[in-house]
């Protein structure tokens, strides 16, 4: 088990370090955000909102396959 959550904690950082491209989204996006004084305020939290909206749907679907594991493996060693 031990051995399990050290590799899966491990594929999140990796996941996370080669996700690089989500900080520099549309060149169109980000000129416009940048060309104000308001804009530059505003295109952390932009950056921020995107990467939340990247990781919802995995997380999404990390907890949905960690039920159907646990709820196989319940059932085998049943």
């Amino acid at each position: 088990m031990k051995k399990s959550l050290i590799a899966v904690l491990f594929l999140a950082a990796v996941f996370l370090l080669l996700e690089t491209s989500s900080w520099a989204q549309c060149a169109m996006c980000r000129t416009a955000l940048e060309s104000s004084v308001e804009g530059r305020a505003l295109a952390g939290g932009f950056r921020k909102g995107i990467v939340l909206l990247l990781a919802a749907p995995y997380a999404i679907f990390g907890t949905i396959s960690y039920l159907v594991f646990r709820a196989y493996r319940k059932k085998t060693q049943a």
